[in-house]
């Protein structure tokens, strides 16, 4: 997410034919970053360091020799803790390698087998990178059908290569009843899937213990969200992509520790005069000029983005289990239609009192672009400022960021 980031992976693009050695660079790199991360948010103990060090790790963990379970962004992650696999997400593997500017080696590879360059780059990048043999002990694969309908196919070719059966769990668009029995019989049908896969028993006591320390996590960022929309803690861009992707796909004793410093730096910080601006869908994951632009000194600062409070008013019951972890899925107000989208993005725009809205458009995702209008309409009838930003979030060769600058600003000069 940085010039260092940029400048390892030009080391490491020297050896690329060499995949091996390749590797090895990456895992090294990680490695020694995941420490220094470490160390930062230890001796700082903040919010924004520990949400830094649980992203990467999750990262990491992907290539430290753990086991680990390759799923989409809204796969239940209790489920595989109760297999003591680390669950990694798809879309953070394809954001680390953007990060680095390596992600074009994954995408060639997924379009050497045909795979259409208007597949979104996440599922492109993502399954290159298991073409090109870099993923290693990984024992499941799993996903949700999601707000996205590319996630299955892709993840099917994705198990096939690993030579697993991918598990998957379709999420109805409702909350009601009759659903949530629906889904909790999948889980359990996933459990007994893995079970054999695994050739190992579910372990209770650990789904438990995860299911208790999401249910601090949420319960303390219900207590502490009127206070953050009264004094949005000071991000930058990028971090918010960073907590998204820590709360949905593992949300540990790490970002625990992020939770309880926020309490701290909600007491530390100052209300400033600055513009607040309401993120919505995902932004870059390589270095640009948004995250300069957004950066955590910048006069206009991102104070929330729409996917890190989609569950908030989940309420975690660890005695009803399965049933509990589907009802997580069925009140996400993305999984609807897209007014309840919209009425979502309304409250937190509402909440956090913005001066203006952007949502970022990942190319080839149909969920990020095809509610524009509608939602555009709503804040329009607010009269909230709007911007609709197209966009790459994995190819960095895709967007230009003389584009991003100008229709940026020009958006925050009219909002002044």
């Amino acid at each position: 997410m940085s010039k260092k980031s940029v400048a390892y992976g030009k080391f490491v693009r020297f050896f690329w034919n060499k995949p091996t050695v390749a590797l090895n660079l990456l895992t090294l790199g990680l490695k020694l970053e995941n420490t220094r991360r470490k160390v930062v948010a230890t001796t700082r103990n903040d919010f924004s360091s520990w949400v830094d060090f649980a992203a990467l790790s999750i990262v990491a963990s992907a290539f430290s020799g753990e086991e680990v379970a390759l799923v989409n962004l809204f796969f239940p992650s209790e489920i595989m803790a109760g297999f003591a696999l680390k669950s990694v997400s798809a879309e953070g593997l394809s954001g680390m390698l953007a990060a680095m500017h390596l992600e074009d080696f994954a995408l060639a590879r997924a379009e050497s087998i045909g795979v259409s360059k208007n597949t979104c780059s996440f599922h492109r990048a993502g399954l290159g990178l298991n073409l090109l043999n870099m993923m290693k002990n990984v024992r499941a694969v799993a996903v949700t059908n999601m707000l996205c309908d590319g996630n299955v196919p892709i993840f099917r070719t994705i198990a096939s290569l690993c030579g697993l059966k991918l598990i998957v769990l379709d999420v109805p668009r409702n909350l009601d009843e009759l659903n949530v029995d629906y889904v909790s019989q999948q889980l359990e049908q996933a459990v007994y899937e893995l079970e054999n896969q695994l050739n190992r028993r579910f372990d209770w006591k650990k789904f438990e213990e995860q299911m208790k320390i999401e249910s601090e996590i949420f319960e303390a960022l219900r207590e502490l969200y009127p206070k953050l929309c009264e004094k949005p803690i000071k991000m930058h861009l990028y971090q918010h992509v960073n907590l998204l992707y820590t709360i949905h796909v593992r949300p540990d004793f790490h970002l625990l520790k992020a939770v309880r410093a926020l309490e701290r730096d909600l007491k530390a910080e100052t209300s400033e005069d600055a513009k607040r601006i309401l993120w919505m869908h995902l932004s870059p994951y390589y270095d640009n000029v948004l995250n300069e632009i957004f950066s955590k000194d910048s006069p206009h600062t991102v104070v929330a983005s729409e996917l890190c409070w989609d569950w908030l008013d989940w309420r975690i019951d660890v005695r009803r289990g399965f049933k509990s972890i589907a009802e997580k899925l069925l009140l996400n107000p993305l999984l609807n239609d897209a007014r309840k989208r919209a009425e979502f993005a309304v409250k937190l725009a509402k909440d956090f009192r913005v001066n203006g809205v952007i949502h970022f458009n990942q190319f080839g995702c149909k969920q990020s672009s095809g509610s524009i209008e509608l939602i555009k309409g709503v804040f329009d009838e607010l009269k909230i400022p709007f911007l609709s930003l197209d966009g790459d979030c994995v190819d960095h060769t895709s967007s230009s960021s003389e584009q991003f600058k100008t229709r940026v600003q020009a958006f925050l000069e009219m909002i002044e």
